[in-house]
């Protein structure tokens, strides 16, 4: 049986998906944790930022627990299938990534569900659905066209392909990619660089960010004008901008 540990130091929060005897597939009791961690990560005004991770160095996640699965009939005319996993949109605190060896199945999908992806050089990520006759589902389709486009993405949602790191950075599918050893410590140092922010600019950045794709460009481009204006009416605005003439760094609230 897995489990899901959360910490959170700094403003960073880090849940590591814990079952490495199977290479961190999520069972029924991670899934409970994970929803758990989501809603303390929403909630909880001192977490700025969360960093997803698998526990050891073989494995982000490889998606569901089959064999939980099987136990529980969720395959066949009466299954009702597996349960979704990722959730952070509409969380607007940003989630990171770390992927170590393998991102599959839902464990893709949980990625894809995260707004940063940092990536080993080693790592196999991509939707392996069809590999056991089931569609790419959990939010993996619709993530995956929107992140790296149409083109790309059904290349690897009808081939059932995973990528390296290199070639996931090369599509756009991470954004950073370092030695397999390092991914940690490079996620680390991006949630500690987006814990100094002030938290409710980084927020209303990545909804701006997310709603804005649904919106007509005239409209998005207003909204965020009003959204800039408005905070340009905070206190946190004051203090960033006060520091940088008294050569100093910002202390956000």
């Amino acid at each position: 049986m897995g489990r899901i540990d959360f910490s959170v130091s700094d403003g960073i929060a880090v849940v590591v998906l814990d079952n490495e005897a199977k290479r961190n597939a999520v069972d029924a009791e991670m899934r409970a944790g994970l929803t758990e961690a989501y809603a303390r990560i929403e909630e909880d005004d001192d977490i700025r930022v969360a960093v997803i991770r698998g526990a050891g160095d073989k494995a982000f996640s490889s998606g569901g627990d089959i064999d939980a699965y099987q136990e529980n009939s969720s395959f066949g005319p009466d299954g009702g299938g597996p349960p979704p996993i990722p959730r952070p949109w509409p969380i607007w605190k940003p989630f990171i990534a770390a992927i170590q060896g393998y991102a599959v199945g839902g464990g893709f999908a949980l990625a894809l569900a995260c707004d940063l992806r940092v990536v080993g050089r080693g790592a196999r990520i991509g939707p392996t659905g069809l590999w056991r006759g089931a569609v790419q589902g959990a939010q993996q389709s619709q993530r995956l066209t929107r992140l790296i486009g149409l083109s790309k993405a059904l290349e690897l949602l009808l081939l059932a392909r995973t990528v390296d790191g290199e070639e996931a950075a090369a599509i756009g599918l991470a954004q950073r990619v370092v030695d397999d050893e390092s991914v940690v410590d490079a996620a680390m140092e991006w949630a500690r660089t987006i814990a100094g922010y002030s938290p409710w600019a980084v927020a209303r950045t990545k909804e701006l960010a997310y709603q804005g794709q649904n919106m007509e460009l005239a409209d998005a481009f207003a909204w965020e004008a009003d959204v800039a204006l408005e905070g340009y009416r905070r206190e946190d605005a004051l203090e960033g901008f006060s520091a940088f003439t008294e050569r100093r760094d910002p202390r956000f609230g």
